[in-house]
């Protein structure tokens, strides 16, 4: 697809990601968004979770970064597994949350090959680092 025709946005995926991230307590302008911590809103022209109307520039990208990765996480996970054997920093970081989001999705391509490579990585993978 072109530059110009960004995919689509998973309304699902994007919720999912927006609760990750905190966005429906922490700049959603819904009440009950606020009040149940989850996505309720979005715009039915392009799919979007309405806080992310908030965002200022950066926050967009790091959600765009996580909504991406989760996308990625939920289609190739259970296919090619060992894309996702980051160990330390960041990229581990950015690939736990995108499993933990696409964990859930009720579009995982064949879900129990997903949870075995999801169970397997767990495994292999040493502790992730913080809370020191």
């Amino acid at each position: 697809m072109s530059k110009d025709k960004p995919h689509p946005i998973d309304t699902w995926l994007a919720a999912r990601t927006a609760e990750m991230l905190a966005l429906p307590h922490m700049v959603c302008r819904q009440r009950d968004c606020r009040r149940r911590n989850s996505c309720y809103y979005h715009f039915k022209a392009n799919n979007e979770p309405c806080c992310l109307l908030n965002l200022t520039a950066q926050q967009r990208e790091v959600f765009d970064a996580v909504y991406d990765q989760a996308r990625f996480a939920q289609s190739f996970l259970g296919s090619d597994s060992h894309l996702f054997e980051a160990r330390h920093g960041e990229p581990r970081m950015l690939d736990d949350v995108a499993i933990e989001i696409a964990r859930m999705s009720p579009s995982r391509w064949r879900p129990e090959i997903w949870d075995a490579a999801r169970r397997k990585r767990e495994k292999t993978l040493p502790p992730a680092e913080g809370g020191q």
